[in-house]
C-alpha cells in the first residue's frame, strides 16, 4: 500500500514537473501533533512518530528523524522501499543541504507553503540558490492520491472558565494591545495553536489528547478576528467575545482576509511559526519578535499551579488504584502492554474534571521499554508477566491541568547488577537536576548536563532531551523552556523563570533488553538572593513513589537517600487521606524509607 502511493506520488512529481517534494509532519501552525488532515508524512511512509521529514525524488525516498525513533522506524516502515536518515540533531533541518546537492542545477522543488513556517522557508531557499533550484508551491499535490483524506476539524469550541485559566480574555488581550502600542505597530497576528487557546480562553479537540482549536487570531488596537468556523461556537460564545470587540471569521478566508489589509499597516509576528502562504499573501510590513503569548503563558499564573497541584493528586490516585491491580493480576496471568494501557486510562476516567489522556499511553514491557515513543499495539502487543521490567510513561488532560509522569518498575525475577546500576544512575541523575539551585537566567542546555553526569561515569548516556515544558490544560509539550543538550532548540536557549511547570525526565536505553525512566513534573519557585542576583530551584509537584526494588543503594549518597525518603514522606502524606484502608496499607509499603 505505502510503496503504491509513494508510486503514485512520483508520477505526481512528472505531471508537475517537479524534481523533489519534502513533505514535513507539521501542519500550518507549526504544531508539534496534527490534527488527521495533516498528516500527509505519515500517510505516504505509515511512520507514525511526531517528528520527521519525507524527501522524494525520482529516485529515492529518504526519511529524517531522531534518535527517538529510530527504532520505531524499523519496525513500521521496514517492508517499504523507505531510507532512514538518522539525524544527529534533533529537528535539524539536516534534509535540506542533501536534496539540494542531489538534484541537478535549476531543478525544482515542490512544497506546500501551508507546512513551511517562514523562518524554514528562507533557510531552504538560503542553500537552493546555490544551484538556482526553485521552490514551487504545491498546494494540492497530494489530492488526487490522498481520495478520502479527513476534513479540517469542525468540533465544537468551548470557553474555557476563569476559575481554570485564572486570567480573563479581556486582560490578555490587553496585554497584547499594550505591546501593540509600545512597538508602533497595527495588529499583532498569531498562528500558533497552543498560544490561540491560551490567549482567547477556547478549547476543542482538533488533535488528539491536545484540547487546541485549529485558527488564526489578528489582535487590533481595536478590533480583534479569530479565524476560526463560527458554526464551532455557541451563541453564547460569540455574544461573548462580540462584548470584547472580537468578531470571529470563517478558518478558510483567514488568508484572503489577511492579504487585504493596508500596506501601510504595521504587523507583529512570530516567523518561526507563522507559514509561508500567510506571511506571502500579507502586503503589510512584519515587525519580527518572539511570541509575546508563548512567554506569558510559560508563567503559570496562581489558579494554573493550584489546578497542576489538584492534578497531581488525581493521577497519583488513579495510578496507585492501577498498580494495585496490575500487581494483583500479574499474580494469575500475563496482560497484553494494550490491555494495561487501557486499564491505567479507565482509572484516570474516574477522577474529577477528566478529559482524556495527554498522548498515547507509553507501556514498554522489556526491551519494547527501549523504543522511546513506543506505542502496544491493539493487536498482538507482547505478554507482560510477573517478571522482570516495565516502562510506564503516561499521562492526562483535565479541565485545570495536564499531568506526564513515568515509572520504571520491577515486577518479579533477580535483576541484574547492570540493570540496577543503570536504573541508580537514571535516579540520581533525576535527584540532582531537581535539587539544583541556579541563578536566574540560566537557560536549558546549561542544565542538562546534571541529568546525565551520574551516566556518564558508568559510560551510559540517553538520546532525548531531560524535560520539557508543560501546559494548563495543554500541551503536554509546551515550549519554551526545557532541557537538552542542542542550544539550537528553545527547550535548549529558553531561560527558566519562576513559576514555570517542567518535566525532568532522565533515562537509560537497552536496545532489545530495557528501557529506564524517571519522570516527574516539577514548578520552578524562587530560592534564594545574594548580592550575585537572584536564584532559582525546583520543587516536585507529580504525586508517586518511585520504585525501590532497582536501586543498588550502595551507590546513593545519604543526600540522595534523604531525598527519597522525603519525596516518599510527601507522596504518602498527600495521597494516603483519599485512598481506601487496602490501598494505603500498599502505599504505605511502597514509601517505605530506604
Amino acid at each position: 500500500m505505502i510503496n503504491k502511493r509513494l508510486e503514485k506520488l512520483r508520477q505526481t512529481l512528472s505531471k508537475y514537473n517537479l524534481d523533489a517534494v519534502i513533505i514535513p509532519s507539521t501542519d500550518p501552525h507549526q504544531s508539534e501533533y496534527v490534527a488527521e488532515h495533516w498528516k500527509v508524512r505519515e500517510y505516504f511512509t505509515g511512520f507514525t512518530g511526531s517528528a520527521g521529514v519525507l524527501v522524494v525524488n525520482h529516485n529515492e525516498t529518504a526519511l529524517w528523524t531522531d534518535s527517538r525513533y529510530f527504532i520505531q522506524f524499523e519496525d513500521e516502515c521496514a517492508a517499504y522501499n523507505i531510507n532512514l536518515h538518522k539525524q544527529s540533531v534533533p529537528h535539524a533541518p539536516e534534509h535540506v543541504q542533501w536534496i539540494c546537492d542531489s538534484l541537478k542545477e535549476k531543478a525544482v522543488i515542490g512544497i506546500d507553503f501551508l507546512q513551511f513556517s517562514k523562518a524554514q522557508l528562507d533557510y531552504i531557499e538560503s542553500i537552493a540558490k546555490t544551484k538556482h533550484i526553485k521552490l514551487q508551491n504545491i498546494p494540492n499535490l497530494v489530492d488526487d492520491i490522498w481520495s478520502d483524506r479527513p476534513g479540517l476539524p469542525n468540533f465544537s469550541v468551548n470557553l474555557h472558565p476563569l476559575e481554570y485559566s485564572g486570567e480573563t480574555t479581556a486582560s490578555k488581550i490587553e496585554k497584547v494591545q499594550s505591546k501593540i502600542t509600545d512597538a508602533k505597530a497595527d495588529y499583532y497576528l498569531f498562528s500558533s495553536l497552543d498560544e490561540i487557546a491560551w490567549l482567547f480562553n477556547i478549547r476543542s479537540q482538533d488533535i488528539d489528547f491536545t484540547p487546541l482549536v485549529t485558527a488564526y487570531a489578528m489582535v487590533g488596537l481595536e478590533n480583534t478576528v479569530l479565524f476560526c468556523n463560527r458554526n464551532r461556537f455557541t451563541s453564547q460564545a460569540i455574544e461573548t467575545f462580540s462584548k470584547l470587540n472580537i468578531n470571529i471569521v470563517n478558518y478558510d478566508v483567514a488568508i484572503d482576509e489577511l492579504g487585504e489589509i493596508e500596506a501601510n499597516k504595521k504587523i507583529i509576528a512570530d516567523v518561526s511559526s507563522l507559514n509561508y502562504a500567510v506571511y506571502n499573501a500579507v502586503k503589510s510590513q512584519f515587525i519580527v519578535q518572539n511570541s509575546v503569548a508563548k512567554e506569558w503563558k510559560a508563567i503559570k499564573n496562581a489558579t494554573e499551579i493550584q489546578g497542576a497541584k489538584n492534578c497531581m493528586i488525581k493521577d497519583g490516585i488513579a495510578l496507585t488504584k492501577f498498580f494495585i491491580w496490575l500487581e494483583k493480576e500479574l499474580k494469575t496471568k500475563s496482560l497484553s502492554e494494550y490491555e494495561i494501557g487501557k486499564k491505567l486510562e479507565s482509572f484516570r476516567k474516574e477522577q474529577a474534571l477528566y478529559m482524556g489522556e495527554s498522548f498515547a499511553a507509553i507501556v514498554g514491557y522489556k526491551g519494547n521499554g527501549a523504543v522511546i515513543h513506543y506505542t502496544a499495539p491493539k493487536n498482538g502487543s507482547a505478554r507482560v508477566k510477573n517478571e522482570d521490567i516495565l516502562l510506564v510513561d503516561s499521562g492526562a488532560q483535565y479541565k485545570d491541568g495536564t499531568t506526564d509522569i513515568t515509572r520504571t518498575v520491577w515486577l518479579g525475577g533477580t535483576p541484574t547488577d547492570e540493570l540496577k546500576t543503570a536504573y541508580t544512575a537514571v535516579l540520581k541523575g533525576y535527584i540532582e537536576l531537581e535539587q539544583l539551585q541556579f541563578p536566574k537566567g540560566t537557560v536549558g542546555m546549561q542544565m542538562d548536563a546534571f541529568a546525565r553526569v551520574h551516566l556518564w561515569k558508568q559510560g551510559l548516556d540517553y538520546a532525548h532531551g531531560t524535560g520539557h515544558g508543560i501546559g494548563s490544560f495543554g500541551m503536554v509539550h509546551e515550549p519554551a523552556q526545557g532541557f537538552t543538550t542542542n542550544p539550537a532548540t528553545s527547550s535548549g536557549s529558553s531561560v527558566h523563570a519562576a513559576h514555570q511547570l517542567t518535566t525532568i525526565e532522565p533515562g537509560c536505553y537497552k536496545k532489545d533488553v530495557y528501557g529506564i525512566r524517571i519522570e516527574n513534573v516539577v514548578l520552578s519557585v524562587g530560592k534564594q538572593q545574594t548580592e550575585f542576583g537572584d536564584f532559582l530551584g525546583f520543587t516536585p509537584i507529580t504525586l508517586f513513589p518511585i520504585d525501590r526494588q532497582l536501586i543498588n543503594t550502595t551507590l546513593l549518597l545519604d543526600s540522595e537517600k534523604e531525598w527519597f525518603n522525603a519525596y516518599h514522606k510527601m507522596v504518602f502524606e498527600h495521597l494516603s487521606p483519599l485512598l481506601n484502608t487496602d490501598e494505603k496499607a500498599w502505599l504505605k509499603d511502597i514509601c517505605k524509607i530506604l
